[in-house]
């Protein structure tokens, strides 16, 4: 894969403020942040299954957003537990968690374009929320970013504050990619940024 460390920042960096504008509290946080080759993430589908609503980062598009729970049943049992929904007779699990996955993920997804648009300069408006459930649909997704070239996939895990914890899987376009690893600006701005997201976190403590 190409050199990805102004992405990696990038992108890290826009999921925490993003989860900073969605609770100022800081309750809700990144916990965990890494890199898997887009191989890794076909494997584990065709070996675990997936369940995952994404969303279109800007035009063409610059990135895919995807969002599946770490542990659905779990959150299943919590949302029962809370009295939330009364019998899972009444839903067809599948289809609830998807709604979740929509309602939660549109809030993040809709908090990191925004950050994203206004750090770069640009308009990228995230698309209506669609649902990833077949390995196939992922390749598909897949080649069409990366024009079979390989792109990285940084998945991030939400905790804190919700329902259950949440994976967040974003996957750049090649051309995104190129487009901030040319850009010598944006090391310096990237710096900026992190000095005062750091200042911030530790007042909201």
């Amino acid at each position: 894969m190409r050199r990805i460390n102004l992405v990696r920042k990038l992108i890290k960096m826009s999921l925490e403020e993003s989860l900073m504008r969605v609770d100022p509290t800081g309750k809700i946080k990144l916990s965990e942040f890494s890199v898997v080759s887009p191989s890794d993430l076909i494997i584990q589908g065709l070996l675990e299954g997936f369940h995952l609503v994404g969303f279109a980062i800007g035009d063409c598009p610059e990135l895919i957003i995807a969002f599946d729970f770490e542990d659905s049943s779990s959150v299943i049992a919590r949302l029962l537990k809370l009295n939330k929904i009364e019998t899972l007779e009444a839903y067809n699990i599948e289809e609830f968690v998807d709604s979740l996955l929509r309602e939660m993920g549109n809030v993040i997804a809709g908090q990191f374009a925004s950050w994203l648009s206004n750090f770069l300069g640009e308009d990228l408006l995230p698309s209506p929320p669609f649902s990833i459930k077949t390995v196939t649909q992922l390749e598909r997704i897949l080649s069409h970013l990366d024009g079979g070239m390989g792109v990285p996939v940084f998945v991030g895990v939400v905790d804190g504050g919700m329902e259950g914890k949440m994976k967040v899987y974003i996957i750049p376009s090649l051309d995104f990619i190129k487009k901030i690893e040319g850009d010598p600006s944006i090391r310096r701005r990237l710096s900026n940024k992190n000095s005062h997201f750091r200042r911030r976190r530790e007042y909201v403590r």
